[in-house]
C-alpha cells in the first residue's frame, strides 16, 4: 500500500492548528487533567496530527477512500 497524499492546503493546516493545540494542552495542563492516561492519548493524538500536516497523509481518509486533496 503506497502512501499517497490524499489532505487538502486546509485540511493540513487544520490538523496543524488542532495538533499543535492539543499536544501543548496534554504536555502543559497542570492540574486540569489529572489522569496520566488521557494525557498520554491526547499528546498521542496531537502528534499524529502534526504527522498528518508534515505528510500530507491520512491512513483512516485512505482505508475509508476518501480524499480532500484538490485534484489538479
Amino acid at each position: 500500500m503506497a502512501i499517497k497524499s490524499n489532505l487538502s492546503s486546509v485540511d493540513r493546516y487544520t490538523r496543524g492548528a488542532i495538533g499543535i493545540g492539543v499536544t501543548a494542552f496534554a504536555l502543559f495542563n497542570g492540574n486540569i487533567i489529572e489522569d496520566v492516561f488521557i494525557e498520554v492519548l491526547l499528546g498521542i493524538f496531537g502528534v499524529l496530527n502534526l504527522i498528518s500536516l508534515l505528510s500530507g497523509w491520512c491512513p483512516v481518509y485512505q482505508v475509508a477512500g476518501i480524499s480532500t486533496k484538490e485534484r489538479t
